[in-house]
Formats: C-alpha cells, structure tokens, sequence
C-alpha cells in the first residue's frame, strides 16, 4: 500500500498547530508518510499580534521533522482559508493521486492516519465513493461500523484525484442545481441544518467557504462519503480562535477504542438510520427533555417509542365547505395568524353581518400568491418556516401541539393521521414535519378552499401532506382520529355549530392552537385588519370568553392541556379588554356501557 501525502494548512495559531502536530506524529504511520504543510501569509490590515503569531507558527513547523519527509510551502500575502486549501489540495493530489487533510486546529486519533490510507486503498476503485472523513458528529446512539453519508465532510479527510477533480467552484451553479432539482430539504439534513444559508452566504460574499461548496458538489452527484463509527479527529477551535461558531465537537476515542477493529469495506449506500442520528444531533436532541420538563412533564410514557432521552446539551433556544352541511352555513376565512401581535383588531359588534358589512375581504389573488411563493420558499429550504405569507428564518414551533401529537402517534402504533383544518398551504406541516421521528407513519391532510387546493394538491403535495376540499373528503381517504384547528375558528360565523359537526364526527382527538380569548367579557366580534406590508384584507374575527368555550366540551371531551401560544403575544382591545392566544388539547371520553 502507497501511503497517501498529509497536507496540513495553518496560520497564526502556533497553540493549535502544535497540538495539532503533536498529535499527528503519534499516529504509526506518520513515520512513513509524506506532509506538506501550508502557511498562509498575513492580511493587508493584519495587527502586529497577528503577524508576530504567523512567525510563531512558521518557526514552529520547523522545529521538528514531524513525518518522514516535511515540506513547507509559505505564502507571501494571505490567500485566505479557501483559496489556500482549494490550491494546495489540488496541487498534492495532483502529484500523487490521492490525500490527506487536516487544518491547524484538528487533533488525530493515533489510528487516523492508518484508518485513512485502508479505506484510500478499499474504496480507490469505487467511483460511488468521493471521500473519506475522521470526524464523527457526537450522536448519543452507539455505531458499530463505518457508514456512508450522501455528500462530503471537512474536518480530517481524504480523497483522490477523481474525487478532487469533481469539485465545483461556483457556488450560483450549485445553488441554482439544487433548487431547480428540489434538493434543498434532503442536503439540509431534513431541514435541521441549515447548509443553503451557507451557500447563499458564499454567492453573497459574506463567507468564504470551501467546505459549503466540496458538500454540495458532492452531494449533487450522489457521491458518498465514509465516517467512522468513533471520532478520530477532535476540534481544538472553538476558543474564538478560528472561524467556528457551532460547537460541534466530539470527544476523541480512547486509544484502545480501535484495538481489534477489522478493517473492511461496508456496502457504498447511504445510512438512513445513522444520517437520522445526526439530523437529532443537528437539530438539538435534548429538544424533547426540554419540552416536557417546561410543560409536559406528565405526558410521556417511559417506555414509549418516542420517549425522549435527555442527551447532549441542548442548542435549542433553538420543530367547509366542510361537510356540505345543510343546517349550518359556515362562512369562514382560515386565516393563519400568528402575527397577532401586528394584527389590528377593534370594535365589538352585534352581528358576524354588521362586521362583514365594513370589511374588505380576503379575495384579492395576490394573497394566495404571496402564500404560494412563501411556502414554496419554505419546503425549497430557502426559509425555515412560513405564516401568513410571511417567512421567517427560525421555525416557531408549538411545543404543547407537537408534544401531543409525538404522544398520540407513540400510542396508535407510531400512526399519525391528522386533518388540518383551514390549514392554507401546509404552514403547520412544514413546521413539524422534521421533528417526526423515521418510526412515525405520517399522514397531513389538509382542508382549505377550492383554490389552496389546486394549488396545494399541484405544488406542494408530497408522500405526507395532500389537500382536500372537506373534511369528509379527507376522512374517507385516511380515517384520521385527529383534528387540528390552528387560528381558524375565530373565522367561522358560527363556530360553535361548525364544532357540534365536528364532534358528531367522533375525532378521538381536537387540537385548537392559536385561538383569540378574553377572560372577563363574553364572547365578542371584531374586525382584524392585517398590515398592508403582509397584504390588504380585513375580515371578522371572534374572541372567546374562555369558560365559555372549555365548558361547550364538557361531558364529551375531556381537558388534557390548556396552553398559552407562545408565539403570539396578548393585547389590549379598544376597551382595554385583556385578550390573547391560546389552545386547548382534548380528548374523546370513553363510551361506558352501564349494565
């Protein structure tokens, strides 16, 4: 076996450097092989400190023959961190065909080199296979072999000359491949990383990132790249020191971790089941424990399914046309507002007709085009989430809803059949849809007006979500034993004879988020005016009396939750009435057969 070149890039960082090369000249084959080291030279508007650091690390590159042949190659001005490893890489795989990275900040695990130049070997003939990575995300969920990712990876990797030479430098190119090929979900990680960010940021100029652009060239071809079952490389860079924001750092494996680990090739296929570790890695896998300790502590079974573990810590701060009914005319309008808090509502009139009588309306097209556009937005991955028309760039989940319906799900053999309710294009499926675990058999219908839809049903339908025009419709095509009202009963004319329908239909569970209350006044009758800026429309809009409202299930259905919205904020109506959002979880009580 030839054994693969290093190539180490550095800069003014002697500390890391040194560890960095301490660390690598401990590996056994470090003695053998050959390392080309990079410095980059200082900025146009470098401080002394910096200057005087880069001389450090030349000096100290020099102290010691590290591996067997060392070769620096210094550079005058300063490339930068792209431009440096893009050049240097191309030239050594170049002259040999194969090679290893490391940057300035990487410590190795005594096996990395030997691990690396095996798998060069196994998989130098696989052209399914573009790489090779020493990094392990610290998933919670033992791995007991190396597995293969769709993509590439940046911290201690190794490719070859086929590989390198698949590198795409336009960064617009890659971007516009993958929304055009509706890729930008999956090369997000399932929306729990938000890797098209750092796209755009590289078109932008904002970054300057090799890596974004190796992943997604890569990753656009269906290559694959190798992880190992342990971490064999750890970042000692996220001291403020290097361009790290994220702590995404692993403890490095003991050294007797590899002892007897045979070597050998695994099936060139992407690992759904440990991609799936790292999507919960990604996205906070502490979420869970962090929900029901603030407010669903009672909810879970231990030894559910879905029970969640507490783990790593948590990054979170950071997922009517109805029955064609005959006695009842249900005039509604399901109006999505979570931007209550720069919604206006005033008046407190008699009628649900006097109101309508002095509001414009929401039939103007554009609305249902900005929706559109927005939430194609959203499932492109080029936005978290969607409300309103509105984009946001964090998603704003409902911890008490997605709590219960992770619950119920657990409890009808991991089945979630759900009928969403005036549910626009699937805002509320877009936010959820990546906390679901794979075990989850998920099916999100939605019923909305004839136009939502076409459009719905034509664009933005997929396995999980479809749309329907009643709530009949849905349930003769997925007998959902859940119904989800989101900030929509507060525009039906007569909400409480839309529910008698609803609760005729014998729904196990109704979920009500989102919905405007008043706790000292009766039930009263506004006009919300949304801001021009989200679009022109007015429209009634009911305020429970909140008693009122618990007390209509009474006898039917048991409380479960009372919850406050979280992303909704209380106002203050023209009478200085006290109002805000909130929802409710009820469940169907058991028939008892009295003998």
């Amino acid at each position: 076996m030839q054994l693969a070149p290093i190539v180490l890039f550095v800069y003014n960082r002697p500390r890391h450097t040194e560890q960095t090369l301490i660390a690598l000249a401990a590996n056994k084959l470090a003695s053998d092989s050959i390392l080309y080291i990079y410095s980059d030279g200082p900025k146009t508007d470098a401080t002394v400190e910096s200057v005087a650091n880069i001389a450090k690390t030349r000096e100290l590159i020099k102290t010691k023959k590290w591996c067997k042949e060392v070769f620096v190659i210094e550079s005058e001005f300063n490339r930068g961190l792209a431009n440096s490893i893009i050049n240097g890489v191309t030239e050594v795989v170049n002259k040999h065909g194969k090679v290893i990275v490391l940057e300035d900040d990487l410590v190795t695990h005594p096996f990395f080199l030997t691990y690396m130049n095996e798998y060069l070997d196994i998989y130098e003939q696989n052209e399914k296979v573009i790489s090779l990575h020493g990094y392990l995300y610290p998933v919670k969920k033992e791995i007991s072999q190396p597995f293969f990712l769709k993509g590439a990876d940046c911290w201690g990797w190794a490719t070859w000359k086929r590989g390198w030479d698949l590198f795409e430098h336009d960064a617009t190119v890659l971007l516009e491949q993958l929304l055009q090929r509706n890729l930008a979900r999956e090369f997000n990680f399932n929306d729990t990383y938000n890797y098209i960010s750092l796209l755009r940021a590289q078109i932008e100029g904002k970054v300057d990132s090799w890596a974004i652009r190796w992943y997604a060239s890569a990753f656009l071809l269906g290559k694959l790249t190798l992880y190992p079952p342990v971490s064999l490389v750890v970042n000692i860079g996220f001291d403020g020191s290097g361009t790290h924001k994220d702590n995404m750092d692993s403890k490095l494996s003991d050294t007797s971790a590899f002892e007897g680990f045979e070597i050998k090739a695994v099936k060139a296929a992407e690992d759904k089941k440990n991609k799936k570790q790292i999507e919960i890695f990604f996205r906070g896998d502490q979420y869970f424990f962090q929900l029901f300790k603030r407010k669903v502590r009672s909810l879970y079974n231990r030894n559910s399914l879905l029970t969640p573990k507490p783990t790593a810590k948590s990054n979170i701060k950071k997922r009517l046309k109805v029955f064609a009914p005959s006695a009842v005319t249900v005039l509604y309008r399901s109006i999505r507002s979570s931007l209550h808090s720069v919604m206006l509502y005033r008046g407190n009139y008699l009628s649900w007709a006097e109101a309508k009588k002095v509001c414009s309306g929401y039939e103007d097209p554009s609305i249902l085009e900005k929706t559109r556009s927005a939430i194609l937005k959203v499932k492109n991955g080029e936005a978290a989430g969607e409300r309103d028309s509105v984009l946001f760039d964090q998603i704003q989940y409902s911890w008490p809803v997605l709590a219960y319906l992770l619950k119920i799900a657990g409890e009808s053999n991991n089945q979630l059949n759900i009928i969403d309710f005036g549910g626009s294009l699937g805002s509320s499926y877009f936010q959820n849809r990546g906390m679901f675990p794979e075990c989850v058999k998920l099916s999100w219908n939605v019923v909305e007006q004839k136009n939502y839809i076409e459009v719905g049903n034509n664009e933005i339908a997929d396995e999980h979500l479809k749309f329907f025009y009643s709530i009949k419709e849905a349930r003769e095509h997925n007998n959902a034993n859940v119904i989800f009202l989101s900030s929509v009963l507060q525009y039906i004319e007569r909400p409480y004879e839309f529910l008698d329908e609803v609760v005729a239909l014998g729904f196990e569970y109704i979920i009500i988020d989102r919905t405007a209350f008043v706790n000292d006044a009766d039930d009263r009758i506004t006009i919300q005016t949304v801001p021009e800026a989200i679009y022109k429309a007015s429209y009634p809009a009911w305020f429970f009396n909140r008693a009122k409202f618990k007390e209509y299930f009474y006898g039917r259905y048991n409380t479960l939750l009372y919850f406050d919205s979280e992303i909704d904020k209380g106002v203050n109506l023209e009478d200085q009435t006290i109002a805000g959002w909130g929802g409710y979880v009820f469940k169907r009580k058991a028939m008892v057969n009295i003998k």
